[in-house]
């Protein structure tokens, strides 16, 4: 049987719950009466607001605590931080000791997405000996392809955590949590602690591939640019893109400059009807959007300013070639630089530095 998880502080809960919403309102086969959320300070009022969505199905929220369990990995691991201020996130490599023993099945779903189709899929999706399956990471992907670093578990592939799909008992065989421990004893920096932990820890035959419709990340960029970056790792097929593209099932609109979000005005992505649509039968209807994100969070360096610049272009059809041609220019220079002072890996995402 396969259950659903969400982990949040208060803060995402509004998307978190129009998630749940667009889940149960796309998938009336879901067998299970519950719907955990990991709960990292749920306000009361909001958790009245998930449990009336629930209901609403036939279902119930259950409420689960992750603190005692990540404080305790804070306590032994001080390197493993939290993520933008909360340690929600981080329960992810740890969710083994948080579920009850019944799930075995379990599909994570980040707060920023909308479940937009039927997952019945992964139900009766052949898991084999893995412990975990997910959708690779075209950005972190093609630096490991590059050779720009080497994770611990020798992998060639980097899995993105923004939804995953647990076999627990393989994860309780495999005794995932002692690999997690493991790699904290033997790397200090964690820059996306809970995805650079997994990808350091599990090894490749333990990992399954989910095809990129599951975490649909791509909708900013314009459509003519999105399927461009969606090839680029080559581990995907052009169908496989294609169908991700025109028929996604989760649409995980990421955080940052790509102006993916669509409870921030001025949202880019050409996905954004469906989370209005969703929010609009929620208890959060009436709620106002967030200012646009580049104003609440302005590019300060040269290199930020760039950044952005470079990301609305990707947003436009017609600048697309010359604004790549850049890009490689650029990703060339810096790779020379980086053999130049003989440093071939980051120990931001993988194996330390020396």
């Amino acid at each position: 049987m396969l259950y659903i998880c969400y982990s949040i502080n208060d803060f995402y809960a509004r998307e978190a719950g129009i998630s749940m919403l667009s889940f149960l309102d796309n998938n009336p086969d879901y067998e299970p009466e519950e719907v955990f959320f990991i709960d990292y300070g749920i306000h009361p009022s909001n958790k009245e607001r998930l449990d009336e969505i629930a209901a609403h199905y036939g279902k119930r929220v259950t409420y689960l605590n992750g603190r005692p369990v990540t404080d305790e990995v804070k306590r032994r691991y001080p390197n493993y931080p939290a993520w933008k201020g909360s340690m929600a996130a981080c329960i992810k490599p740890f969710i083994d000791k948080v579920m009850p023993q019944y799930v075995e099945r379990l599909l994570y779903i980040d707060a920023d997405t909308i479940v937009a189709a039927s997952v019945a899929e992964l139900q009766k999706m052949d898991m084999g000996e893995a412990a975990v399956a997910g959708t690779i990471s075209n950005v972190e992907g093609i630096k490991l392809k590059r050779h720009e670093y080497q994770l611990y578990s020798g992998n060639h592939i980097y899995m993105g955590s923004g939804v995953l799909l647990f076999d627990l008992k393989n994860w309780r065989r495999e005794n995932i949590y002692e690999r997690m421990l493991d790699v904290l004893e033997k790397k200090k920096n964690l820059r996306l602690p809970d995805q650079m932990l997994i990808n350091n820890a599990i090894p490749e035959r333990l990992m399954k591939v989910l095809p990129q419709k599951y975490n649909y990340v791509h909708h900013s960029y314009h459509p003519w640019q999105e399927y461009h970056w969606m090839r680029q790792y080559r581990i995907y097929s052009k169908q496989e893109c294609r169908e991700a593209i025109e028929h996604p099932v989760i649409i995980h609109y990421l955080t940052g400059w790509s102006l993916a979000r669509p409870w921030h005005e001025d949202c880019y992505s050409h996905r954004k009807e469906e989370y209005y649509h969703y929010k609009a039968l929620s208890p959060w209807k009436n709620t106002p959007l967030f200012p646009p994100i580049q104003q609440m969070y302005p590019p300060k360096s040269k290199q930020d300013k760039l950044y952005l610049w470079y990301l609305m272009q990707m947003m436009k059809p017609r600048p697309f070639i010359l604004v790549w041609l850049l890009l490689q220019v650029l990703s060339i220079y810096g790779r020379i630089m980086c053999l130049m002072q003989g440093n071939s890996t980051r120990s931001d995402e993988g194996i330390e530095k020396a």
